[in-house]
């Protein structure tokens, strides 16, 4: 009787256990219901496309008026900018679609999996979507200022060599000396007001300096003109002019990358609560596993230190976590794998 148990349960696992083909229908079915979703999401975003770009083009402009810098974007083809607009919607549409693209994930993974291990699977699905969710809040509302903020300064640190050319130099380049009138006005500047932002009813003609952003305005009519202006003591060698298509592909794989990078305790905790790696195992390698999050941070993350620990501080916390919920786990109940193997 004892050893009917064991071959009753092989017999029900077999009974179960999908093919090859099965699998890659599996596979096609996820793929294909995931992309009308995300189709689906995209057709959605379309109208509103056009604020969502402001809302993802803010952490440039913040960190480019930070340093002084022109606060737009380049663009360097006649449809780069139908590209860009396509570019939002599907950023956004994964976003929106992140749920269900999540679950059809999760429910690929559980079709090979145990009975037991497939219930797992389900509990998993709601907090890993939340997790993609707080991966991107976090990438946005931190790591996108951080980051951008220490590339647009480093540009800024590269110092605008001396224009003023020295005797040989002018005489090598024929350079004449500018003219300046004998009689100078009793002021040698007009003086612009300084304001904070930008008076309700400028009269017409009207001339102010934001220092808010940076901008020298006049009022012309009912239009307000504006120029960006730059420290001349801190003149920079190269001047931040990033292209927009090629920023909104930087924001995409950022996205993707802490969307999945946040997901790192529930693998952990669905590895070792399945038996599939113990946790024993995961303690004894957690050095390997700390070398493996900062390859993975150094792939991923943009090539600067604070962004790289900014990902990889993360991921190594949320691995902690999800070691110590598998660890409580453990301790609850054995896992059911370690035991079907032994049968």
């Amino acid at each position: 009787m004892p050893e009917s148990e064991p071959q009753q349960r092989r017999d029900d696992h077999d009974s179960t256990r999908m093919t090859l083909g099965e699998h890659l229908d599996e596979l096609r079915g996820c793929a294909v219901r995931s992309l009308l979703v995300l189709f689906v999401a995209c057709l959605a975003c379309i109208w509103p496309a056009k604020y969502l770009l402001s809302l993802i083009a803010r952490p440039m402009v913040l960190a480019l008026r930070e340093h002084g810098q022109t606060e737009s974007f380049l663009q360097t083809s006649p449809v780069e900018t139908i590209l860009v607009y396509v570019k939002v919607v599907v950023i956004f549409g994964l976003i929106i679609g992140a749920p269900y693209i999540i679950h059809q994930l999760w429910r690929f993974v559980g079709a090979g999996l145990y009975p037991h291990e497939k219930k797992w699977v389900y509990k998993l699905v709601p907090p890993s979507v939340g997790l993609f969710l707080t991966g991107v809040l976090f990438m946005y509302v931190f790591v996108l200022v951080v980051s951008l903020n220490f590339l647009v300064g480093f540009s800024g640190w590269l110092p605008l060599p001396n224009p003023r050319p020295n005797a040989l130099e002018r005489m090598l380049l024929g350079h004449q000396s500018a003219e300046v009138a004998q009689t100078q006005p009793a002021e040698s500047a007009p003086v612009i007001p300084l304001l904070a932002e930008d008076p309700n009813e400028p009269a017409d003609g009207a001339i102010w300096f934001n220092a808010e952003e940076g901008k020298l305005k006049v009022r012309s009519g009912e239009r307000t003109q504006s120029v960006q202006l730059k420290r001349d003591d801190r003149r920079a060698l190269v001047t931040t002019h990033f292209k927009i298509g090629e920023y909104l592909s930087f924001v995409l794989i950022m996205t993707i990358a802490f969307g999945l990078a946040f997901q790192v305790p529930l693998v952990v905790l669905f590895l070792a609560r399945t038996g599939i790696v113990p946790v024993q195992t995961f303690r004894s390698y957690r050095k390997v596993v700390i070398l493996v999050i900062v390859i993975i941070a150094g792939i991923l993350a943009p090539p600067d230190l604070f962004s790289h620990l900014l990902l990889s501080a993360p991921m190594y916390l949320l691995f902690e976590a999800g070691l110590a919920l598998a660890s409580r786990s453990a301790d609850k109940a054995p896992t059911k794998r370690g035991a079907a193997g032994a049968d």
